[in-house]
């Protein structure tokens, strides 16, 4: 089981305040703005010390059973499909997955070494998400009339996606096990980087001109770990 004994710290350029992120496989997460002093840092988290608490409590409740082995079937939500997944023996280091016109994936490992059978599922989620997000990103592009110059698939632990000064984006695999509205949204987020790459007033508005409903999907958004299944993080 996932236990917090400890902060991650991550200082970001791009932040404009100290923030606390919570989830079950990241921990406590403490962004830090550029040039903010250690005593500023500690003051904080002395301030927040029991709502911390009392979060990572309430989501180690709520949190599926986050020692599950190996999934029998994948929700992907973001493109309506559900896979049932079984597992046959097979000999040799490397596990691959094949999948069947009837929805059903199968693992080939070699009995023993689940985590080569997680990596493996993980590997064929992220060609997946690269088919269903490219398409989704290439008609929001259209819709608003931004254009990247690269698109990344990545399993980050902590963000669901980024925008970089050289418009690059990257979309996080993860996102397949969350509702359509949300991925959306998360798209049309990264692409108003591409005009504005801050969190000012100006970016926000940018949002809102292509997803009006933007704070309630933001908060939406923050609580969807709870969406995600607990074998996707575990090694």
């Amino acid at each position: 089981m996932a236990k917090y004994s400890g902060y991650v710290w991550r200082r970001s350029a791009r932040a404009k305040r100290l923030q606390v992120r919570i989830t079950p496989w990241q921990g406590v997460e403490v962004v830090i703005p550029r040039h903010t002093s250690n005593e500023r840092v500690s003051a904080f988290l002395d301030r927040h010390r029991t709502w911390i608490r009392d979060t990572w409590q309430r989501i180690r409740r709520e949190i599926p059973d986050i020692d599950e082995g190996l999934p029998r079937s994948l929700a992907l939500r973001a493109c309506g499909e559900h896979w049932n997944v079984r597992y046959r023996r097979r000999p040799g280091k490397q596990a691959r997955v094949s999948c069947s016109d009837s929805h059903t994936l199968t693992v080939f490992f070699d009995g023993r070494d689940e985590s080569s059978a997680r990596r493996a599922l993980r590997r064929w989620l992220a060609a997946k998400a690269r088919v269903v997000l490219t398409k989704r990103v290439d008609r929001l592009c259209a819709l608003t009339g931004l254009s990247y110059q690269k698109l990344q698939i990545r399993g980050q632990r902590s963000r669901w996606g980024s925008c970089s000064s050289n418009r690059t984006l990257s979309l996080n695999y993860k996102l397949m096990f969350l509702e359509p509205e949300l991925v959306r949204y998360l798209i049309v987020h990264e692409l108003s980087h591409l005009r504005v790459l801050n969190h000012s007033r100006r970016f926000w508005n940018v949002v809102a001109q292509y997803e009006p409903r933007w704070r309630l999907r933001d908060a939406q958004l923050g609580e969807s770990w709870r969406d995600i299944p607990a074998w996707i993080e575990r090694p």
